[in-house]
């Protein structure tokens, strides 16, 4: 008896015990206005601070993403790139406690205007694409739902915005 506790205690040292971690599901969401020129920090704190705390299993918050050079693809935070990119604002969707997310759909309010985003996103513990950042269109009322049917799912490529379909003119 006194072997296999010698043994058990000798596994916990040495690290065999510690708690998986994961990367977290992110969702970034770069917004821009009816012009189509991305939002300012001060602008993005208007919208989320009318959103919700959490939608679907994912909390919200207003961070940034950090695009390359090309304005195509982006480096992750935890990439030494990350300085070197340009810095936009955006809301970030993310579940660090399961490093799952289903990111169903949000309401945005921006100048007296509502355009209602579906986003029908799901992502798993699998998935090496766990960060993907979406593109806008030009803040308008009405309905979108993002169609990912032709998206290669590229790790580090923004989902552009003419991947956003109209549903409806209103909300």
């Amino acid at each position: 008896m006194f072997t296999i506790m010698l043994l058990i205690s000798s596994f916990i040292m040495a690290g065999g015990a510690e708690p998986q971690s994961c990367n977290p599901a992110v969702v970034s969401y770069v917004v821009r206005d009816e012009k189509g020129r991305v939002l300012n920090e001060a602008e993005l704190q208007t919208v989320y601070a009318q959103l919700p705390e959490k939608i679907g299993n994912a909390g919200l918050e207003a961070g940034q993403v950090s695009v390359a050079e090309n304005g195509e693809n982006f480096y992750w935070p935890e990439s030494v790139n990350w300085a070197r990119g340009r810095k936009e604002p955006a809301l970030e969707f993310a579940n660090a406690a399961t490093c799952t997310m289903q990111l169903s759909e949000v309401t945005l309010v921006y100048h007296d205007r509502k355009m209602h985003l579906i986003f029908n996103i799901e992502i798993d513990r699998t998935m090496p694409n766990r960060r993907p950042v979406v593109d806008s269109l030009p803040f308008q009322e009405g309905t979108f739902a993002l169609d990912l049917k032709n998206w290669a799912g590229e790790r580090d490529r923004i989902i552009p915005a003419h991947h956003w379909k109209k549903l409806a003119a209103a909300p």
